[in-house]
């Protein structure tokens, strides 16, 4: 039982020196990653006013006009209905149109609507840390083919960035491991 305990404080000497004399590399533990969204809203508005609801203005000017009309083409003109149609881009993705109904010298209707498209662009900033380096402690049972014995013991796991150290103590072995990250 003495070769035991002498095993276990020497393997725990082992230990306690590997981590004594390891020598850390400084690792960034942050790493940011920025997304950005863009998020298009369409919407298209369409309203519609008679003429009796829509504010005019007097005009004070006389415009002199060359062309001479006989009075059956000056009635009819003032008699037809026109329909005027007017589109306004404010930017590339945005239009606004009017239309209006004319007759008589009097505007009976205007209608307007517009074609929106808004764009909302959403900037996410995500904050990622690395796992610092860890140490597990463990229990450990385990099964002897050879002699057909049930062991019982305790491991210790060192896990550092891309690789990992074990060591583990039962009645039946002893074992020490390395691991190294592949992907």
């Amino acid at each position: 039982m003495a070769t035991a305990k002498n095993i276990l404080i020497v393997l725990l000497v082992l230990v306690l020196g590997f981590f004594i004399l390891s020598n850390p590399k400084p690792i960034e533990n942050t790493r940011v990653i920025t997304k950005i969204d863009t998020l298009v809203k369409d919407t298209t508005i369409y309203k519609y006013k008679k003429g009796k609801d829509i504010p005019f203005v007097v005009l004070d000017t006389i415009y002199q006009v060359d062309e001479i009309h006989d009075t059956i083409k000056i009635i009819s003109d003032y008699s037809r209905t026109y329909a005027y149609y007017d589109t306004l881009k404010i930017d590339s993705a945005q239009y606004v149109y009017v239309s209006d109904t004319i007759s008589q010298n009097k505007i009976l209707g205007r209608g307007y609507g517009g074609h929106f498209v808004q764009k909302t662009i959403t900037i996410t900033n995500e904050t990622y840390r690395k796992p610092k380096n860890e140490l597990y402690l463990g229990f450990i049972g385990d099964y002897n083919r050879l002699d057909q014995r049930l062991g019982v013991g305790v491991g210790v796991v060192y896990k550092k960035q891309k690789e990992s150290y074990t060591l583990s103590y039962t009645t039946n072995h002893i074992s020490v491991g390395l691991y190294k990250k592949l992907f």
